[in-house]
């Protein structure tokens, strides 16, 4: 698989770009840390864009660092405003 960062590490509050699944493919997001073993203050939201509003699917925190995701569909993570800094990776 191929990992890419699909959120900077930072601490304010942010969405991921847009993760693009194609029919019968699936995914890994994740949050990180440089040091890896700092602890997520909050909770990441994981979400499908749709037409209309975001539907939150699900969350990413200190006792969930990733998920997967299939497709097809379109998804995004938001980071909300944190005290140590994360990010978002992806591995295709």
């Amino acid at each position: 698989m191929a990992q890419s960062t699909i959120l900077a590490s930072g601490t304010t509050a942010a969405d991921s770009t847009n993760i693009v699944i194609a029919a019968g493919d699936s995914v890994t997001v994740g949050v990180f840390s440089a040091s890896g073993g700092d602890y997520l203050s909050a909770d990441f939201s994981v979400r499908q864009v749709t037409p209309g509003a975001l539907i939150t699917l699900g969350q990413l925190n200190s006792q969930y660092r990733s998920t997967q995701l299939n497709g097809p569909g379109t998804f995004k993570v938001s980071r909300p405003v944190l005290t140590t800094a994360f990010g978002v990776f992806l591995d295709v």
